[in-house]
């Protein structure tokens, strides 16, 4: 999966980054940065709430082109269950 984040300054000092990939994926920041740093986290959360509701690994585990740690870690857990 690829996401694409989008930031944008409304007014001085308030900053919107949103993921339109992933609806209800946008937060507020006093800089782009912060607002980006915020809506990134929120997207890991979003998609491990998906992971723990059965969504398909696949699907989640290779948010940014590279497989997360913790997917790593899910994955060998589930390895060593079966």
């Amino acid at each position: 999966m690829t996401i694409t984040l989008e930031c944008a300054e409304e007014t001085p000092g308030r900053w919107l980054a949103e993921v339109p990939q992933i609806p209800g994926v946008h937060v507020y920041g006093p800089t782009r940065d912060a607002a980006a740093e915020q809506a990134l986290a929120m997207v890991y959360r979003v998609l491990d709430d998906a992971r723990r509701l059965g969504a398909n690994r696949a699907e989640t585990a290779d948010v940014f082109g590279r497989q997360s740690e913790r997917s790593v870690r899910v994955a060998a857990f589930e390895s060593a269950l079966s």
